[in-house]
């Protein structure tokens, strides 16, 4: 079985501005739903407020200050995001495990998926290109065959000044051709709605969408509305939205009291 541990990346470039309760919300549902043996909390430049502090109350998680990558083989790595991909991937393959981007939220719980060997998502591309995996949220085995042959290619594939060549397409491309070593979800599952239709998160009059694990929340076009997000009182004002109805879902499932 895939190991019960989640992990989450974050601060590969020095911060600036506090930590969000959104992030803090990310880790704090990843607990709630999954109840993980243990949460572990990678970062290079530590974070700072509130929220921050409020995830050492997390009684599972492991904070860890680590090394930034600097070359994929002989290509070096100029961009943090490539940076994050790199470290997440090579973690996921030696320790197994759930990882998670920390622009995301919790609903249902793993526990399905925790049998097979890999699990990864697709997404939709909103340009009509066709579709490609994210990799913001995965699920694997140490050692898992698939994960081996991603890191195998990924050099050979990886531009760095490119965007997802190595971390989208390139798995994708994978799951097609062996698509016995990894389970890939469709875009409902994690990815849905889209990262150019986050007002449906945030703004919107919507349900909580049947097949709907933990949502992806794509800070880069959804920050002007998770900056405004400052506590558990934002869920009840927005209790129309598809983000305040998982709020209020959080808080009465787990008898939360805010």
């Amino acid at each position: 079985m895939i190991n019960n541990i989640i992990h989450f990346v974050f601060g590969f470039k020095e911060q600036t501005n506090e930590f969000l309760f959104c992030y803090y919300l990310s880790v704090y549902s990843a607990f709630l739903v999954n109840k993980p043996n243990k949460i572990f909390f990678y970062y290079h430049f530590e974070p700072f407020g509130k929220w921050w502090d409020q995830l050492a109350t997390i009684p599972c998680i492991i904070f860890k200050k680590v090394n930034l990558p600097e070359f994929i083989g002989r290509k070096k790595i100029i961009k943090f995001a490539h940076k994050a991909d790199c470290f997440r991937l090579k973690k996921l393959e030696s320790e197994g495990g759930i990882y998670l981007d920390i622009d995301t939220i919790s609903i249902r719980p793993f526990t399905h998926l925790l049998n097979y060997d890999t699990v990864i998502g697709k997404e939709l591309c909103a340009d009509g290109s066709g579709d490609r995996i994210c990799n913001a949220i995965m699920l694997s085995k140490p050692n898992s065959k698939f994960l081996k042959l991603w890191l195998a290619n990924y050099e050979s594939h990886f531009n760095p000044k490119g965007w997802g060549e190595s971390s989208l397409f390139l798995p994708y491309n994978l799951a097609r051709k062996y698509p016995s070593l990894v389970k890939v979800e469709s875009p409902d599952v994690f990815f849905l709605p889209g990262w150019n239709e986050t007002e449906k998160i945030f703004c919107a009059k919507r349900k909580i969408p049947d097949n709907l694990i933990t949502l992806h929340l794509w800070e880069t076009t959804s920050m002007k509305y998770m900056k405004q997000i400052n506590d558990w009182e934002w869920g009840k004002i927005n209790n129309h939205t598809m983000y305040g109805k998982i709020m209020l879902h959080l808080i009465n499932k787990y008898n939360l009291n805010f």
